[in-house]
């Protein structure tokens, strides 16, 4: 299983991961409200949107969040802040149709997979979250 550093907190790995976004060109936001729930972040590219969710432990809680962003978002991931990741966690992701980010603050972020485009956008639902989206500010 993955290990976790004792020392991180969630904020300074959504921290380290908007920088690691914005510095690919993303514009991110961040405590996103859809369908009930709240992204941790949304970066967007273009007309992409990227949904991620950010996990100290209990990625396999990060996986099924990310479920509930399948009708809104283009890609969609799990940030894990762990010292290793393990092959349950990358089989685990490429499984639910996520993409993997490696977080090691005093290291940095790392792809370990992209995620794949997800075809299950439902367009009416992406439509409304895109003009909700107009109204929360960029952290990035």
């Amino acid at each position: 299983p993955a290990k976790t550093s004792p020392k991180i907190q969630e904020c300074e790995l959504v921290a380290a991961v908007t920088n690691f976004l914005g510095k690919q060109g993303y514009k991110v936001r961040a405590e996103v409200p859809n369908l009930g729930q709240s992204a941790d972040l949304v970066a967007t590219r273009g007309r992409w949107v990227t949904f991620i969710e950010v996990k100290v432990r209990d990625w396999r809680t990060g996986v099924n969040q990310c479920r509930a962003h399948q009708l809104v978002a283009d890609y969609i991931c799990v940030a894990l802040g762990t010292k290793n990741i393990s092959d349950a966690v990358v089989n685990a992701a490429a499984e639910a149709g996520v993409g993997l980010i490696h977080v090691r603050v005093d290291k940095g972020c790392s792809w370990v997979t992209r995620p794949p485009f997800n075809d299950s956008v439902w367009r009416p639902q992406r439509q409304r979250f895109s003009q909700n989206l107009q109204a929360i500010e960029y952290v990035y």
